[in-house]
């Protein structure tokens, strides 16, 4: 595994890998925002979500990223009012511009 690699329900992803995530139904998607229900090259279903915050002081702006695993398109519907940590139910995988990835799996 390279280290751009991690695991998620047992299998090998990368960011990369999941923005090329096959884009099913767009709610909005503008040059800072956008919300899509994904399906990966595994078959799963993903609410995505990325946020991008401008920095106005010569520092970067801050990306967010962020794929909750979901049980079909209605599931999906249902996350679409819900915004930063009340959108963090598990599993799910989260990343930001600084090459951050946290891997969120449910207990079990």
């Amino acid at each position: 595994m390279t280290n751009n690699e991690f695991i998620f329900l047992n299998n090998t992803y990368t960011i990369p890998t999941l923005l090329k995530a096959q884009v099913l139904k767009t709610y909005w998607e503008t040059s800072h925002s956008e919300r899509k229900l994904v399906r990966d090259k595994y078959g799963r279903l993903f609410h995505y979500r990325f946020d991008e915050e401008m920095s106005f002081d010569d520092r970067s702006d801050r990306l967010d990223y962020l794929w909750v695993l979901v049980t079909d398109e209605k599931d999906s519907d249902s996350l679409i009012e819900l915004n930063n940590l009340s959108l963090l139910r598990e599993p799910y995988i989260a990343a930001d511009e600084t090459g951050w990835v946290g891997v969120h799996e449910k207990n079990k």
